[in-house]
């Protein structure tokens, strides 16, 4: 037998914050669990998938007279923990200005949305004033409801996991294992992981060195992202954080460079399928082209051909399997890539998901 996948990975430590979106009635507040050492993208994405917004204009944090900006995709380094006050404001859609009071209360439990009231705004409406119209005259007091399971799901989905591929690989690897440059294991590693994930296998190849193509893109994918290290020549192994999920989920992110065409095939494709379920090739092509922006040159071969590449490190990452027949999401599609888990929160988006085991 073999280790467990589980690792013992440690609890993240977490802050309370209560977010209150300004001048909109009925209220509409959110109280979330978020981590403690969120950066400010992070907190953005929690906050969108917590309120429902789509997230595709620029925000603001601003706290005393510091204001930080930001562009969806752009990468910024502050975090909660070292560069906000206990009081702030978020601020999304520049031209819709919708203002977020953010009060910290302390000290959270298990990553969440731990209370609300109230159903956002739609994007689109036109800021608190024009909505407010809009009510008065449509005569309507806001649609939907809130939904606090459902909410708190997507939360704790939007902050991420480390996929169960992931921490199974790191179990077997140990404390340091023999691994080539081509990214070949020995048979204590790579003998359980087929055992774990048959479909790995290249048909009539059984036993064979690279003979699971996912395993040898996700050690590429582990090495590239520092969550693996050399140890010596011919070995690698974890990285001293390799223990702390925040730090592999963090790793693994960026191995999907932001702004760059394969991360946004990745993220739309993985988004699609976790809200879909099965779909072939063509029409997930398609889906992916449609959400291109306008003015970029993308043709369904550059996204064909960019699936085709990600295929085998999407697989390894429990994200999604191209089958025969087309795709299907994996078991992590909702759970890694911001825009995937985003794209797929839909109503009425199913939770069909692809088991590796």
């Amino acid at each position: 037998m073999f280790a467990s996948p589980s690792r013992n990975l440690p609890q993240v430590t977490t802050t309370r914050l209560k977010v209150t979106l300004r001048d909109v009635e009925p209220r509409v507040l959110r109280v979330f669990d978020v981590p403690a050492d969120s950066t400010l993208d992070e907190l953005h994405d929690l906050f969108q998938i917590g309120f429902g917004w789509p997230g595709r204009q620029p925000y603001q944090f601003a706290t005393g007279l510091t204001v930080f900006l930001a562009d969806p995709g752009e990468v910024r380094e502050e975090t909660l923990d070292e560069d906000l006050d206990p009081h702030f404001r978020y601020r999304y859609h520049p031209v819709e200005g919708w203002e977020h009071d953010v009060v910290v209360l302390g000290p959270g439990g298990a990553v969440g949305c731990v209370y609300g009231e109230g159903v956002c705004p739609p994007e689109g409406s036109g800021g608190p004033r024009q909505y407010a119209e809009r009510l008065r005259v449509l005569g309507d007091s806001g649609a939907g409801e809130f939904r606090q399971g459902v909410v708190d799901l997507r939360v704790r989905q939007m902050a991420g996991a480390v996929p169960e591929s992931v921490q199974l690989l790191l179990a077997l690897i140990g404390e340091e294992v023999e691994a080539t440059i081509y990214g070949e294991f020995p048979p204590s590693v790579s003998g359980p992981m087929h055992e774990r994930r048959p479909r790995w296998n290249v048909p009539g190849q059984t036993g064979e060195k690279n003979a699971l193509p996912p395993l040898t893109a996700l050690h590429s994918v582990l090495r590239s992202a520092g969550v693996l290290v050399p140890a010596e020549p011919g070995r690698v192994c974890p990285a001293p954080r390799a223990h702390d999920p925040r730090f592999v989920v963090r790793r693994l992110r960026s191995w999907f460079t932001p702004g760059a065409f394969g991360a946004f095939v990745a993220g739309t494709a993985v988004g699609y399928l976790a809200a879909r379920g099965a779909t072939d090739e063509n029409t997930l092509i398609n889906a992916v082209l449609g959400a291109a922006e306008r003015g970029d040159a993308v043709t369904g071969h550059d996204i064909r051909t960019a699936l085709h590449h990600l295929r085998p490190a999407l697989t390894g990452l429990d994200l999604a399997e191209s089958t025969r027949s087309g795709w299907l999401p994996g078991p992590s599609a909702r759970s890694l890539l911001p825009l995937a888990t985003a794209m797929s929160t839909g109503s009425g988006a199913p939770q069909q998901e692809l088991t590796t085991r």
